[in-house]
């Protein structure tokens, strides 16, 4: 599908001038090594960071046709702000909440220890956000928020707990699933009322080939990419 699609646009770029640049994707960094996959031959662009950070660059007039965000909240934002079309937002895909740890670390370990935890950033990284909704829920967050390094991305959380400068990070089950040296400890249950979604849309500059784009990354061969790098689907 992703093949026809890419087969078409290149035909259009044939017959026009239209296909200048490419399609600029401002996508959560969590999504990288998926992404990456999905997007192969495609003419894009994509900018990867914290799905908070990127809202704003595009609120400020970066030149992004599409968002793919790691939370409902800043794609509301983004519709809020007047820089993303509503009718064409879609919630793609849905991921879970794990801690990691290395050299057969427990979560009681962690609970009981001093060793430090990474995660995003608590106010405006989705990983954060719904890491300190469950710490906080299970009674554990005075004990533990004085340890917490904030980082900007889930993938920065995982990279610190990958060099050993931390022993434990609270990241995406996606990401733990690309990093086999990194032992999941607890998966964290699912929160109903706070479910990790992943809503992707056209800016209200996007080009017209980035329709087409979209369509991509929605199709069943893209889905089948997700799905084999963690991703599940709400």
């Amino acid at each position: 599908m992703i093949r026809r699609v890419f087969i078409a646009l290149t035909l259009c770029c044939a017959a026009t001038p239209i296909w200048a640049a490419d399609v600029v994707i401002f996508a959560a960094s969590s999504l990288k090594p998926a992404l990456d996959e999905v997007t192969q031959g495609l003419p894009v662009r994509i900018s990867y960071g914290g799905s908070g950070l990127l809202a704003r660059q595009i609120m400020q007039g970066a030149p992004a046709d599409i968002f793919f965000s790691a939370n409902e909240v800043w794609m509301d934002a983004a519709i809020a702000g007047g820089v993303v079309r509503p009718e064409t937002r879609i919630n793609l895909l849905s991921n879970a909440l794990v801690i990691v740890g290395r050299d057969a670390a427990t979560f009681e370990d962690m609970l009981a220890g001093e060793g430090r935890v990474a995660t995003g950033l608590v106010t405006s990284v989705p990983v954060g956000i719904y890491a300190k909704a469950y710490l906080e829920r299970e009674g554990h967050w005075e004990s533990i928020a004085p340890r917490i390094v904030e980082t900007e991305s889930a993938r920065a959380a995982l990279a610190l707990a990958l060099r050993g400068e931390v022993p434990f990070a609270v990241v995406y089950a996606s990401d733990a699933a690309a990093e086999p040296d990194m032992q999941v400890i607890h998966a964290v249950p699912d929160m109903p009322d706070m479910p990790i979604r992943y809503p992707v849309a056209l800016t209200t500059r996007a080009t017209p080939e980035a329709t087409a784009v979209l369509d991509a990354l929605q199709s069943e061969a893209a889905r089948a990419i997700y799905a084999s790098h963690g991703f599940g689907v709400p």
